[in-house]
C-alpha cells in the first residue's frame, strides 16, 4: 500500500478520486478489449472457403433426406404418448389403490410397479430415440 500526499483543496473537491476511477476504468478497458481481440485475431474468418471439397451424389442426398423424414415421423406419436403418460399412469395407480381396498395387495403392487416403470420410460423415449439417432447418423 502507497502513501499518497493531496492537498486540502483536491480532497475536498474530491478530484482525488477521479484519477483513482480513470486508472480502474483504464486496466478494465485493457482487459475486457484484450479478452475479446485474442479470440478474433485467432478464429478462423466466417467466410473463409474449405478447401477441401465433399462430392455427393443424388443417392447418398436422398438417402440422407429420406432418413431425416423417417426420424421425425413419430415425433407426433411420441409427443402424444409422453402427454398421455401421466393421466394414464395415475388412473392405473388409483385403480391399484382400490385393489389395497379388497384385498388383493400383491397385485396392486404389481400395478404400481408397471406403471412407474411405464411413465418413467414413456418421459424417456424421447431422449432414447435421439441416442439411437445419433448413433445411427456416426455409423
Amino acid at each position: 500500500m502507497s502513501i499518497q500526499t493531496f492537498s486540502i483543496k483536491e480532497f475536498m473537491a474530491g478530484e482525488y478520486k477521479d484519477e483513482k476511477k480513470q486508472k480502474k476504468v483504464g486496466k478494465l478497458v485493457r482487459r475486457i478489449g484484450t479478452s475479446i481481440a485474442v479470440p478474433l485475431v485467432m478464429a478462423k474468418p466466417a467466410f473463409a472457403a474449405t478447401t477441401e471439397a465433399v462430392p455427393a451424389t443424388a443417392k447418398e442426398w436422398m438417402g440422407e433426406q429420406t432418413l431425416s423424414a423417417l426420424a421425425h415421423v413419430l415425433d407426433p406419436v411420441v409427443d402424444i404418448l409422453v402427454a398421455l403418460a401421466f393421466p394414464v399412469a395415475s388412473v392405473v395407480i388409483v385403480g391399484a389403490c382400490f385393489l389395497f381396498m379388497f384385498g388383493s395387495a400383491e397385485r396392486a403392487w404389481t400395478m404400481i410397479q408397471n406403471a412407474g416403470l411405464g411413465y418413467v420410460l414413456i418421459q424417456v423415449s424421447p431422449l432414447i430415440l435421439n441416442v439411437l439417432k445419433q448413433v445411427g447418423n456416426a455409423v
